[in-house]
Order: C-alpha cells, then sequence, then structure tokens
C-alpha cells in the first residue's frame, strides 16, 4: 500500500502521455501557444510502462491516461494493451476530447479500458469552434455515440465558464436526461492562461439545474473520486459537481501525475514532484525507484491551496 504522510492511500495514478493536442481550448492553451518538449524530454512508451508497473507494484489499482490528448500519441494502444497485461493489471479510464475517439473506441475497449471521459463544454458548433479553435463537434458526438452503443462507463467533463458557455450549462445536464452519461460540471482552476477567465461556482451551476430540472436527489460516490453526483425527475443518468476552488476534496485525495516529460507531481497545485526520468536514465532498478516513489509521497501537501507556482499550463501538466 502506498501512503502518504497524512495517511491517505494513493491508489490511484494520472499518466500524461503528450504535452500535444489537437485542439486549442482557450483556458488551456494560450494565444501565443506553448513551447513542445523536445522528443528526447519526452518518457518513452517503454518508460512509461515500467513506471506503471513500479506504481502498481506498490498498489495503485486505478491508472487514467491523459495529455495533452492522450489520443496523438502514436502507438498508445499497444502500451495500453501492454498494461492490461500486467501481474498487476489496474482498472484502466482514459480522458479525451474525443475528436479520434471513434476511430479508436474498439480498440480500447479490447484493451480493457471502460472507463472513458470527453471534454465537451459546449452543444453549439460556433461555440465549439470559439473555445477550441476546430470545427469538430461533431466528430465528438460521433465518438459519445460509439460509447453508449458500446456501453462503456462514460463521463462528460464540463468546466463552466463566464461569458463563454454558461448558456449552455442546462443542455448539456440534459445529455444525462436523455442517455446513460454522467455529465460532470468542473469548476475552472487558475492553472496558467486559464486564470484569464472566470469561471462558474457549481453552487451557481446546481442552482440553475434546479430551478429548471427539478429538486435533486443525491446519488451515492462511485469509485472514491472527487465528485458529487445527483440526479433529477425523469434523469437516465447523473449530473457530477466537482468542485476544487469552493468544496475542496484534498482530505480524501488518493492520486498523483506523471506528466509526459517524466515528472511525478504530488499534486496538480504544486511544483512538489519526483524526477522519475532522470531516475530511468541514470540506471537506477525498480526497487531502487519504488523506494524514491515512497518517500516522495510522504510529502505530497495535505492540501492544495491552488497556489500554482511552477508556471505550465494545463496541457503541460496532465489534467
Amino acid at each position: 500500500m502506498l501512503t502518504d504522510g497524512c495517511g491517505r492511500e494513493i491508489n490511484y495514478l494520472r499518466v500524461s502521455l503528450t504535452d500535444k493536442c489537437n485542439l486549442r481550448c482557450k483556458y488551456c492553451v494560450p494565444p501565443e501557444g506553448v513551447q513542445r518538449l523536445d522528443h528526447a524530454d519526452i518518457l518513452t512508451l517503454e518508460e512509461v510502462l515500467r513506471v506503471i508497473s513500479i506504481m502498481t507494484s506498490l498498489g495503485v489499482n486505478r491508472v487514467r491516461f491523459t495529455g495533452g490528448e492522450p489520443l496523438v500519441r502514436k502507438n498508445v494502444i499497444s502500451l495500453i494493451q501492454k498494461v492490461s497485461k500486467l501481474e498487476n493489471a489496474p482498472r484502466m479510464g482514459i480522458t479525451t476530447n474525443g475528436v479520434l475517439l471513434d476511430d479508436y473506441i474498439e480498440y480500447l475497449i479490447f484493451s480493457n479500458v471502460r472507463d472513458i471521459n470527453i471534454s465537451l463544454d459546449t452543444l453549439d458548433p460556433e461555440v465549439y469552434e470559439s473555445l477550441t479553435g476546430q470545427d469538430a463537434l461533431s466528430s465528438v458526438m460521433r465518438s459519445i455515440q460509439a460509447c453508449l452503443v458500446n456501453e462503456v462507463n462514460l463521463k462528460l467533463n464540463v468546466v463552466p465558464i463566464k461569458g463563454i458557455n454558461e448558456e449552455d450549462i442546462v443542455s448539456l445536464a440534459a445529455l444525462a436526461r436523455d442517455y446513460k452519461v454522467a455529465v460532470r460540471f468542473i469548476e475552472l482552476m487558475p492553472v496558467g492562461c486559464a486564470c484569464s477567465y472566470e469561471g462558474l461556482s457549481n453552487d451557481e451551476v446546481r442552482k440553475k439545474l434546479n430551478e429548471v430540472y427539478g429538486a435533486e436527489t443525491v446519488c451515492e460516490v462511485e469509485g472514491g473520486g472527487p465528485a458529487t453526483y445527483v440526479t433529477y425527475p425523469g434523469f437516465v443518468g447523473r449530473v457530477g459537481f466537482i468542485s476544487p476552488m469552493t468544496h475542496a476534496f484534498c482530505s480524501a485525495c488518493n492520486r498523483v501525475r506523471l506528466t509526459c516529460d517524466g515528472k511525478l507531481k504530488l499534486c496538480l497545485a504544486s511544483p512538489e514532484c519526483l524526477d522519475v526520468k532522470s531516475l530511468i536514465r541514470s540506471g537506477a532498478s525498480d526497487a531502487q525507484i519504488a523506494d524514491e516513489i515512497k518517500a516522495a509521497v510522504l510529502k505530497k501537501p495535505a492540501e492544495h491551496g491552488l497556489k500554482f507556482t511552477d508556471g505550465r499550463n494545463m496541457i503541460g501538466i496532465g489534467g
């Protein structure tokens, strides 16, 4: 069991496979773009597999692949298949913008990926293109339908932002009325260029949804994650709220993040990290790396404080 200094069991690893993305969402990528990492600075897929194997030997039983956009990473399916064959194979999920997902869904399911999160901030094609820089909403909707047909555990992640998509909140929640999905509203966090925008609190979102759809019923929380789930009369799915700004969930945090350049971040909001890539490339054994990970996790902050000091945008951290 991997335990931090606060006694929290750490059993969830988020793995950023790349800092590249096929979209340029305004709150994730600054207008001037970002300086891409050199290929040599990125963990190879073999190195990623090795880290995951070490982490599962320490008790990690959930792994989620993120980016950038994870599906733009070459040979990503090969990596996921190898993870599925590990002795202590974790439950796997992927967070994607959905643009390429329709082409990969069958391979992901074959590789035992059952948890798929799709980022979707609007159902309006014009707003989508303005927000992401691409006319790709139709591709995302095809991917959502593919997930529904294949009965995966599908969650749609929405970041409500004033002046951009606040008019879409009700229509996005309606997807959980019509389909067996979880539509989750995630409060905007002041990371990098997101500081230029003002998010809506989930208290505001929840009030609006209650006014439109009636009294909510709280659902049992699944998987020990940070979301609070509710449902409304006539809904077949659920609506979730992840509220890092107004209702911090640090006391129950069970995760660490591996960035694509090989840093094990102990907290999204902290610069504190372990340089796993340097350990690997200096010839450290699995046992030595495991010991370094255990020592680092003991330093995981008790709470985030959301004082982002490492200067990265979310695309460089891994959402």
